[in-house]
C-alpha cells in the first residue's frame, strides 16, 4: 500500500509498506530500496548525484501512524505522517492471535510429552 509521495524537481519518490512489514521505496517508478521493518527503517537513495535518506518510524502502540521523513545532508526536506491502514492493524492482530495460540499449544504438547 502506498503511504507517501515526495516530488523533488521532476522526480517522484514513493514509499510503500506491505501488510507484512516490507517497506519499499520507488524513484520514478523503479524500486531503489526494499527492507523488512517492524518499527521503522532508513532507506538510502541517490538522485542527481545527491544522497537522500527516506526515514520511517512506525508508532504502532501509540498513535498507530507512520512518520515518513525525507532528508538531504541530514536535514529534513519534508515530513509526512499517515495513519496506518485499518486492514493492516486487523491482519497483525490476527497474525498475533494465531501465533499466540499456536505457541501455547506447541508448548503444552512439549511439556506433556516430557512427563
Amino acid at each position: 500500500m502506498k503511504y507517501a509521495e515526495f516530488n523533488i524537481e521532476n522526480h517522484k519518490i514513493e514509499f510503500l509498506n506491505s501488510v507484512f512489514g516490507i517497506e519499499s521505496v520507488l524513484l520514478n517508478g523503479k524500486m531503489v530500496s526494499k527492507k523488512f521493518s517492524f518499527s521503522g527503517m532508513k532507506h538510502k537513495l541517490n538522485l542527481n548525484s545527491e544522497n537522500f535518506i527516506l526515514k520511517t518510524k512506525y508508532k504502532q502502540f501509540d498513535k498507530r501512524e507512520i512518520e515518513v521523513e525525507l532528508l538531504k545532508k541530514g536535514k529534513t526536506i519534508e515530513k509526512i505522517i499517515v495513519q496506518v491502514d485499518k486492514k493492516q492493524r486487523i491482519y497483525w492482530m490476527l497474525i498475533g492471535t494465531v501465533l499466540g495460540i499456536g505457541s501455547y499449544k506447541l508448548l503444552n504438547f512439549i511439556i506433556e510429552n516430557l512427563n
